[in-house]
């Protein structure tokens, strides 16, 4: 399998973290093949080119995913169960993405992939989706996907405001800092930064920093058959081995040692995506 990561132009850089396409090898079938992602904290647009697929989650046993979705934020680790023909091509934004550019109710999406058709016009949906298919380029691909996020952008395009920058603070801090700071620096009442922040990213400040700090432990341990435990939580300011455990468990479902024994993420069977700029 191959898998590209792509920067997007300037303009847009405050909001979308990357657009990546993701595809089997020329004439590899997938069979039953499963990989698992834990909560990350982005919310996405992907146009699956290839074969139908679904997902397990702790909200969905079994869902069929939509052909072209918007996936909200997920609050659990949830599994792609892949078969056939692999060929996907998406958007990945930063936190506020969705709501700062689109103007999406980005908190109706929580644990949800809601067919594109619902949001945009569904001639347009297959008209995109079919130019993507038509591309052999990866970094054709992306940069249709720009074309398509540039059409449906406000006009003209935000700067970003308080929300946002906090927002970011918080991945770029993998969620460990302290949310009075962000709200004395917002300049708000902790009610009206709450709620403002819900509004544009679909979680509460302090819930979104759990699972930015949990995303971050992810990144940790991804790919490794042994890990020292005791390092990870210090590293990631837990009080206690018992708050970290508690915490791995809310998000995945498992304790750590279950998760790293089982876990089937996407660093296990692809090499580390170089980002590249659009060209």
């Amino acid at each position: 399998m191959n898998y590209f990561k792509f920067t997007p132009c300037e303009a847009l850089r405050p909001f979308v973290e990357c657009y990546y396409v993701w595809q089997s090898e020329e004439g590899e079938l997938l069979s039953q093949f499963m990989v698992e992602s834990p909560p990350n904290g982005f919310c996405s647009i992907v146009f699956n080119l290839g074969d139908p697929y679904s997902i397990q989650s702790q909200k969905y046993p079994s869902l069929q995913v939509p052909l072209h979705f918007l996936c909200g934020q997920n609050i659990h680790s949830y599994k792609l169960i892949l078969n056939g023909r692999l060929s996907m091509a998406g958007i990945v934004f930063k936190p506020t993405g969705l709501a700062s550019l689109l103007h999406l109710p980005v908190y109706e999406y929580t644990e949800e992939r809601v067919h594109l058709r619902q949001i945009f016009a569904p001639q347009e949906i297959e008209a995109t989706a079919d130019l993507l298919r038509q591309q052999q380029s990866a970094n054709e691909r992306a940069r249709l996907l720009e074309d398509f996020l540039l059409k449906h952008a406000v006009d003209p395009l935000p700067q970003p405001d308080a929300i946002d920058e906090a927002a970011c603070q918080i991945v770029a801090s993998n969620g460990l800092l302290h949310i009075n700071d962000l709200i004395r620096n917002a300049c708000m009442s902790r009610r009206n930064f709450e709620r403002r922040f819900f509004k544009k990213v679909g979680l509460s400040p302090k819930y979104y920093a759990r699972i930015r700090r949990m995303s971050y432990i992810g990144n940790l341990i991804a790919g490794k058959s042994k890990v020292d435990w005791a390092s990870i939580f210090y590293t990631c300011e837990y009080y206690d081995q018992s708050h970290f455990s508690k915490d791995f468990i809310e998000f995945t479902g498992r304790t750590p040692q279950q998760y790293l024994q089982e876990n089937r993420e996407l660093a296990h069977f692809v090499k580390k995506p170089r980002e590249e700029p659009l060209h």
